[in-house]
């Protein structure tokens, strides 16, 4: 595991997921089975295909609410680190570079304009 992504950090960030996911799919699934249940009660459905389909709900609504804050627990800013997506082509660019090379501080042309990322931001951090 990389040295920057702790046990500590992954729990966090873990968690941050978790717990919203957790609380998301029971009250939809609390919600949505219980309103089906009461429809198909009044059709006359069977309990056997109430329950079936109700098992079909809470599972469609966990993977939709786990996906849903997966997404949330990655762009969530954490005080001491984030998470950031980095396009294959970038990464081999700077592995290019090497480790001992240092970088130059003016945003290449590619990057004029948008926002620094965490490694740049650190790196000046540690020049200073």
């Amino acid at each position: 595991m990389d040295e920057k992504l702790t046990t500590g950090r992954l729990l966090r960030a873990w968690w941050a997921m978790q717990w919203r996911a957790v609380v998301a799919t029971f009250l939809g699934s609390l919600v949505l089975v219980a309103l089906f249940s009461f429809v198909a009660a009044l059709l006359g459905v069977s309990k056997e295909l109430i329950m079936a389909v109700g098992n079909v709900i809470y599972v469609g609504i966990s993977l939709f609410a786990s996906i849903y804050f997966f997404g949330f627990a990655l762009k969530k800013d954490y005080g001491d680190f984030r998470f950031e997506v980095v396009e294959r082509e970038a990464e081999e660019r700077r592995s290019e570079k090497g480790p001992l090379q240092e970088q130059s501080r003016e945003p290449s042309p590619e990057r004029a304009g948008s926002a620094p990322d965490l490694e740049s931001i650190t790196n000046m951090k540690e020049r200073e």
